[in-house]
């Protein structure tokens, strides 16, 4: 644990996790953080990666192009016909 105010460094027990501290070289006042089990850690980083997807599907890319860009991508992909492999 380091102290959010001066950087000092403590190893606290287990059993003062949540409650709060005093740091002996400031004198700030904080809370121990509750160490995470092992199944939260993974919980939370499940979430983490869902709510990026969920970010990145829901802001549609915007392409831009003018008019006579459009067309002549429309008239590209018209000329393009399906695949063929010649038999020899």
């Amino acid at each position: 644990m380091t102290c959010p105010n001066c950087g000092a460094r403590y190893r606290l027990p287990a059993e003062t996790a949540g409650r709060a501290a005093r740091c002996k070289k400031c004198g700030e006042k904080f809370v121990v953080p509750a160490e995470k089990s092992l199944e939260d850690s993974v919980l939370d980083w499940l979430d983490e990666a869902d709510t990026e997807r969920e970010e990145a599907v829901s802001q549609p890319r915007v392409i831009s192009m003018t008019k006579e860009e459009a067309e002549t991508e429309e008239a590209r992909k018209s000329r393009a016909g399906p695949i063929r492999i010649k038999s020899q």
